[in-house]
């Protein structure tokens, strides 16, 4: 029998171990490379981040964002200056955060009026977090992961966007950043519990709420060790040293109960009033433009006159009134605000990354910009904690159970973070803060699935791209039924204001005309369109645009308002006491009204009609600084000079910043012969406005006068 031909063994297929193991030893020696010189790799992470920054700043300061500031950033600007020139506080307590305008009243001294070299400044800083990514992620992940994180987080487009802005996000991430970092590294070390603190105390400082996050990091440091109390202590008092000269600053001069600043109450009604919807919505009858601290809404509701802190109180009652009257709507409302949180959709307030960044390179390569790192981060903290649980049924690994307990740490202070912002409203650029932290969960949960897979535990990745399409599913935009084609009409409105401020009324007018072309009917618009035709000259198409609007809907009593605005500036007062009063009669306590109808009485020369409708406009609003100017203006033209010195008296003391009183106050003490008490008043003005020409004159003519009178 002929012997069988013996075949060949089949050719083996490269199974998992063979490109696994090869995969593994190159990313072993990678980790090698990169732990061996890791210094060497957090300097050249700064360097690609400043790298991408001047790429960034060079297109951006080009733009008109760059120079024309709205909202919070005009605050900051103006604050800013105003501690530069040596301005008080208008009121008894800061509104918005004082971190942010002190340090940039220093940039403000070092790189001049320009915004481009505080712009450096700041896009230089926010460059750290790189560097500091990669050094905290290298404590709880392998060194090729850390350095995929370091990246990731040097050009993230958004992050990059605010940095380039002047708004206080980029100071909250490197300081939440900086305390993460220090409780990683050790728990059980004095200083770095006293460090942790204080940089959460400067993240306070950026934003009240971040005291919120106490409550996870002293979980953490309370965990660590049978000295975990005094550890605690540690972290509490080195917040409180931080945020201690703002607290005793509210104890010597708010008049009410105040932790850190006047906005919160405001905030919290803005995010859980009767007209909130989860994003920034300006509650009707409200004007920030004019009235940006809410003061004037807030004395017209208690009918005297109130600091900051008594507003902020106000709004705190009112909030705490309405979540009382509707606790399942406020819950289903802070759940929707959760929902908002962490999807992935871009959420846009003033200052639109989407928008801009099809003008700026970021919106290219290698930046990136995806939103997905939300339910990818909350993937990460969700395998942790699996993973975690795992080891406590068996043996741990010191070391592994340590990574864990940190990757907890982070996604814990996440969700910290998204229910403290939740409390008020949503936002991108309050999401900002954290981004740092959830790429770090997002590499992690990347990282582990990739280990998963390639260990051959399929069940357990099948498990884990379940849980991420779930979690994409849910983070979606259209799950939440997000109005976007509002928000764009928004964003053409502020683009419009933006033209405005700088005279680029043509670009101005086309902004509102495309918000009218998808809303053709909406009033707000229109009435909108018509006020920037009379800011660009043109009152005979705004009178025309608000005369159509008020044939369709007669009730809208602040186009009556803005229609007898116009018809004053064009000088036809007799038509602009007709629609005066038409919008008083449909809303009695707007004080503006009152105020220019007085205005429009004076031109007529009807003085006692004049000197009624200011007083009409200060019994609404006590503290109306331009009704106490009017009417005392109007005194001293009839020559009652104490009368008129009390009201310019009365609007300073309403208001410290307004020059229009003090300029009138000086020049009836320069008359007065008072020059001692015109001086003061002269300085005042030079002190608010450094380019009034006549106050400069004045200083000069009066020390003149005093030296002479002195010499008498």
């Amino acid at each position: 029998m002929p012997k069988s031909k013996q075949m060949p063994p089949p050719s083996r297929p490269a199974d998992a171990g063979t490109w696994t193991a090869a995969w593994a030893r190159q990313v072993q020696r990678l980790d090698a490379l990169i732990s061996t010189h890791g210094r060497v790799a957090a300097i050249t992470l700064y360097l690609i981040a400043l790298a991408l920054r001047a790429v960034h700043l060079d297109a951006f300061r080009e733009t008109l964002l760059a120079h024309v500031f709205l909202m919070d950033e005009a605050y900051y600007h103006a604050e800013a200056w105003n501690l530069v020139r040596g301005v008080p506080n208008p009121t008894d307590s800061w509104f918005m955060t004082p971190l942010y305008p002190w340090f940039l009243s220093i940039l403000f001294r070092i790189t001049g009026e320009s915004p481009i070299g505080a712009y450096a400044v700041q896009l230089a800083l926010g460059g750290l977090a790189a560097p500091m990514t990669f050094a905290l992620a290298r404590r709880l992940m392998r060194a090729t992961l850390a350095l995929i994180a370091g990246l990731a987080v040097a050009s993230f487009a958004p992050t990059l966007f605010f940095e380039s802005l002047f708004l206080v996000e980029w100071m909250i991430l490197l300081a939440l950043l900086g305390a993460s970092f220090f409780a990683l590294r050790g728990p059980e070390s004095r200083l770095h519990a006293v460090l942790t603190g204080a940089l959460l105390g400067l993240a306070t400082l950026g934003r009240g709420s971040n005291l919120l996050l106490l409550l996870p990091l002293a979980v953490w440091f309370r965990a660590h060790g049978p000295r975990g109390m005094r550890q605690v202590g540690l972290l509490l008092a080195g917040c409180t040293l931080v945020v201690s000269p703002l607290l005793l600053y509210n104890l010597a001069n708010a008049r009410q109960p105040l932790l850190l600043t006047a906005n919160a109450g405001f905030n919290l009604y803005l995010g859980n009033g009767p007209e909130a919807t989860g994003i920034f919505v300006l509650p009707e009858g409200l004007d920030l433009a004019g009235d940006p601290l809410a003061l004037r809404f807030v004395q017209r509701e208690t009918g005297r006159p109130v600091t900051a802190s008594e507003a902020s109180r106000f709004w705190l009652h009112k909030t705490l009134d309405w979540v009382r009257a509707h606790p399942g709507g406020t819950a289903n409302l802070f759940a929707w605000k959760l929902l908002l949180f962490w999807n992935r959709f871009s959420i846009p307030q003033v200052e639109s990354y989407a928008v801009e960044a099809e003008r700026l390179p970021i919106s290219r390569a290698p930046f990136w910009s995806s939103y997905a790192i939300f339910p990818m981060a909350l993937l990460g903290g969700c395998i942790a904690l699996w993973e975690a649980a795992r080891l406590r049924r068996r043996e741990a690994d010191p070391r592994l159970a340590r990574r864990l307990r940190g990757v907890g740490l982070l996604a814990a202070c996440a969700l910290v973070y998204g229910v403290s912002i939740a409390l008020f409203f949503i936002t991108d650029r309050y999401r900002v803060a954290v981004m740092p932290w959830l790429i770090v969960l997002s590499v992690y949960a990347s990282g582990r699935l990739l280990g998963i897979l390639s260990a051959g535990r399929r069940k357990e990745a099948l498990l884990i791209v379940l849980l991420a399409v779930l979690l994409f599913w849910l983070s979606a935009p259209a799950r939440l039924h997000i109005d976007i084609p509002h928000v764009q009409r928004d964003l053409l409105v502020h683009d419009a204001l933006r033209y405005a401020k700088v005279g680029f009324f043509d670009a101005a007018l086309d902004a509102y005309r495309s918000a009218l072309s998808e809303s053709p009917k909406d009033a707000e618009l229109r009435d909108g369109l018509a006020r920037m035709y009379s800011r660009a000259g043109r009152d005979t198409l705004a009178i025309a645009t608000l005369v159509e609007l008020l044939r369709e809907q007669p009730e809208l009593d602040r186009s009556w308002y803005n229609l007898g605005n116009v018809y004053r500036r064009s000088r036809r007062y007799v038509e602009a006491v007709e629609a005066y009063r038409q919008s008083l009669r449909l809303e009695p306590r707007r004080e503006a009204a009152w105020n220019n109808l007085g205005e429009t009485y004076r031109a007529l020369g009807d003085t006692a009609a004049a000197a009624q409708a200011y007083r009409r406009a200060i019994e609404i609003v006590p503290g109306h600084a331009q009704a106490h100017n009017n009417l005392a203006a109007l005194r001293a033209s009839q020559g009652d000079a104490e009368a008129a010195e009390a009201g310019f008296r009365a609007a300073v003391a309403a208001n410290p910043r307004y020059v229009p009183a003090w300029t009138n106050l000086a020049i009836l003490l320069t008359d007065s012969g008072r020059f001692e008490e015109a001086l003061e008043a002269w300085r005042h003005v030079a002190t608010l406005d450094p380019e009034n020409e006549l106050a400069r004159r004045a200083l000069e003519q009066v020390g003149s006068a005093r030296a002479a009178d002195t010499e008498k």
